[in-house]
């Protein structure tokens, strides 16, 4: 039977009625405990009233004392007791239960995560130690006042009410405020629901009673004695199996049944033994049992953390993935919405893991207030929330709104630095009675990739099927475009009619219209299939990023583009500067480093031919790696670039703190730059700024010649897009420098071995060998 503890500080509310209840019930089992009278001392060997007593207070506060100290007036006046005596005996409750009260309060004020075994470790001796002490101390002078009390009998009447006490309160005290919490909440709801083990339990008790009390007649001396030791078996049974209120209702059920068939006095022998013996018997049971029963309820603890651990996430307190898709299985029709915080290895680059923790709580708990407690809240992955709206929950579609609205673009300021979380939302209804597996939050998950990549969200919004079944198959080719891509990586660059990898480069022109002034080219990375059939970038290269192939591609295009320019004899004062891409990721590897610088001494390249750009839009994960890294490019001789300016996730906080040379403004702004007043505003601060730095800006995407006389006219240096030159194959447009430059003809001729032993040793030159070799 499971446990059902006590609130630690929960208090029952009292009226008037408990009050004369209490009061009541304190006459009768001070009235009942007479049958347990000790020699010629008017006094009780056990005296369950003061247990009871306290445990009341403990269960319905003070204002219950004012009822039990009439009861004791009252029950003393009944018994002929003399006014001072009653009066010391009064005090001396009063006393005892404040006491007691206090320091009960103050403790379980500080309870919180401690076990069941030391919280009924510290409660009992809190309660038995100073409750018995006052007791006795003030109340053993009832019976010294008793007329023909002898002095000398002090010792042994402070003794016999210290253990009266003992028993008492450690008996009763937490029994009755364990049956005064379960009587308020009813017996139906609460912890003594009648079980077939109990009825064992009480068959065993009636029949150590029976046969401690004919045992003599029956089976011979000494037979009924032992037989009450076999309640030590039947208490330990009940603390293996009870709550903690049967625990101690059967406990002090056996310890009376202990103490009424207690041996009989032999001749000669002291009374104070018996008394010794008997309290002995008695602690140890009770040590016993409640110990035995606050050990179970911490093994129960610890299954119910076990089992909540199993199916909650442990930092917001949601469902994990387990939890929520055994939860689904019992819930109806539901919407679920999925929320995933893209950006989330980006934010935790720039702040840190527990900083990142921190978001991802608050947006567990703003996603609890706004959805409200009718809702299932999940978060089966770093970063990805899943929240089961009912049908009944309202317009899902207008919630989600006010949801991106709220979510995408939040920023945090934490540890001196300012992120915002980019997120993605996904909504799947599913139906009652519909298979559940991991293919449902597989398919919830790509519906967020889809709301966060533009070219599928476009899709998405066009009315693509977005059953689960169809998006697992667009996953499954997901997946198989991966593999063909790592398949790839491993041959050398192809050409555009030929199925792989190959490089395109676009030139990069004056601004003016110098051609003298031109900077060099782009290089581009495509991906064709054989045929007509082209992978766009748009397509593969967030593939990339998101299965963690970025290093690997950039230092394929590094090492394809260093072995086109070996083949064709290309040099810095034939082409000018060669800018190369560099992903988010790509900067904060650092191997990344030693292969360039492995490339270069290989090939014996100019450094200052190369400029490496940082894609602003993927994000840097480790910021201090990439500046780093570009310092060391810059150190080299090699150029540094910020691509994408305008758009990405930090802006001028990049164009602050990286080492650069040139920026480049998002064609975004370019397109719409001869109409758009904002587009003009933002190209003219970026020049400002670029020119108070000391950079060179590009413009992207340029398209007319109009678009670059303006872009002239306000500050821009070097432009590129379809209006200037469109985009050739690599190995073409270096073929047409060979062509109109003869002197870089022999140079190609001979360059041409050494880009055969090059392609041999997958991107490596091997240095100091002849082309005859």
């Amino acid at each position: 039977m499971p446990s059902t503890p006590v609130p630690a500080s929960s208090l029952l509310p009292f009226d008037y009625q408990r009050g004369l209840a209490g009061a009541l019930l304190w006459m009768l089992v001070a009235e009942a405990s007479q049958a347990y009278a000790f020699g010629n001392l008017d006094m009780s060997l056990i005296w369950p009233a003061d247990g009871i007593a306290i445990g009341l207070v403990l269960a319905y506060g003070v204002r219950m004392l004012w009822y039990l100290g009439a009861a004791v007036a009252l029950w003393h006046a009944l018994h002929g007791i003399p006014v001072l005596q009653s009066l010391i005996g009064v005090v001396a409750l009063v006393a005892a239960v404040s006491l007691v009260w206090w320091l009960v309060q103050r403790d379980r004020r500080s309870e919180a995560g401690r076990n069941p075994v030391a919280t009924a470790i510290r409660f009992h001796a809190l309660t038995v130690l100073p409750g018995a002490a006052v007791l006795t101390a003030l109340g053993s002078w009832q019976f010294l006042l008793t007329p023909g009390e002898q002095p000398g009998g002090v010792l042994r009447v402070a003794g016999v009410m210290g253990m009266s006490e003992v028993f008492g309160i450690l008996l009763f005290c937490r029994l009755t405020e364990l049956a005064a919490h379960a009587l308020d909440g009813g017996w139906r709801a609460g912890p003594l629901r009648w079980a077939r083990w109990q009825t064992f339990w009480v068959a065993g008790l009636v029949a150590v009673m029976a046969v401690a009390h004919w045992g003599p007649s029956l089976a011979g001396m000494g037979v009924g004695p032992s037989a009450r030791y076999i309640v030590f078996l039947l208490v330990a049974w009940a603390a293996y199996r009870g709550s903690p209120l049967f625990v101690h209702l059967t406990t002090a059920l056996s310890a009376l049944t202990l103490l009424a068939f207690a041996p009989p006095l032999m001749a000669g022998q002291s009374p104070y033994l018996v008394v010794l013996d008997q309290a002995v018997l008695m602690v140890c049971l009770a040590a016993l049992s409640f110990f035995a029963s606050a050990t179970m309820e911490h093994r129960r603890q610890m299954e119910r953390s076990l089992h909540e651990a199993a199916s909650h996430d442990g930092l917001t307190g949601f469902l994990n993935e387990r939890g929520l898709l055994k939860a689904l299985q019992a819930a109806g029709p539901v919407h679920l919405v999925g929320i995933s915080l893209h950006n989330l290895e980006h934010v935790v680059g720039l702040i840190g893991l527990g900083r990142t923790r921190e978001i991802e709580q608050d947006v567990s708990i703003y996603l609890r207030n706004q959805w409200g407690r009718s809702c299932t809240y999940a978060r089966p992955r770093d970063g990805f929330f899943v929240v089961a709206v009912p049908l009944a929950g309202g317009d899902v579609n207008a919630r989600l709104l006010q949801l991106r609205a709220a979510l995408d673009g939040r920023r945090y300021v934490l540890a001196e630095r300012s992120v915002r979380i980019q997120a993605a939302l996904g909504l799947l209804p599913l139906d009652q009675g519909q298979a559940l597996g991991d293919d449902v939050l597989a398919a919830l998950m790509l519906l967020c990739e889809v709301d966060g990549d533009p070219a599928l969200s476009d899709g998405h919004a066009q009315g693509r099927d977005l059953a689960p079944g169809h998006l697992m198959r667009i996953r499954r080719g997901q997946l198989s475009q991966v593999e063909a891509l790592k398949d790839a990586l491993r041959l050398p660059a192809a050409s555009p009619e030929a199925s792989g990898l190959w490089l395109a480069c676009q030139p990069i022109r004056s601004a003016h219209g110098d051609h003298d002034g031109d900077l060099g080219v782009e290089v581009l990375l495509r991906w064709a299939s054989g045929g007509t059939a082209t992978h766009l970038p748009g397509e593969f290269l967030p593939l990339a990023e998101r299965y963690g192939l970025m290093p690997q591609v950039d230092r394929w295009v590094i090492t394809q583009v260093f072995a086109a320019l070996v083949a064709h004899g290309i040099t810095h004062r034939d082409l000018g500067k060669v800018a190369i891409n560099l992903s988010g990721s790509s900067v904060s590897d650092p191997r990344l480093l030693a292969h360039i610088d492995q490339c270069l001494a290989a090939s014996g390249l100019d450094p200052a031919m190369f400029c490496f750009e940082v894609t602003e839009t993927a994000g840097i994960v480790q910021r201090s790696r990439a500046v780093d890294l570009l310092a060391s490019l810059r150190a080299m001789g090699a150029r540094t670039s910020l691509d994408d300016f305008g758009t990405g996730l930090a802006t001028f906080d990049y164009l602050k703190s990286l080492p650069l040379d040139f920026v480049k403004i998002d064609g975004s702004f370019v397109r719409d730059v001869l109409s758009s007043r904002v587009d003009q505003r933002i190209v003219l601060a970026t020049c400002d700024v670029a020119r108070t730095m000391g950079l060179t800006t590009i413009a992207e995407f340029v398209e007319t010649p109009a678009q670059r006389s303006l872009l002239a006219a306000y500050g821009v240096d070097y432009v590129q897009g379809f209006g200037i030159a469109k985009p050739l194959p690599l190995t073409q447009y270096l073929q047409q420098l060979v062509r109109r430059d003869p002197r870089s003809a022999t140079q190609a001729t001979t360059a041409h071995a050494m880009a055969g032993r090059w392609q041999a040793g997958h991107g490596r030159l091997v240095p100091g060998l002849a082309p005859s070799e």
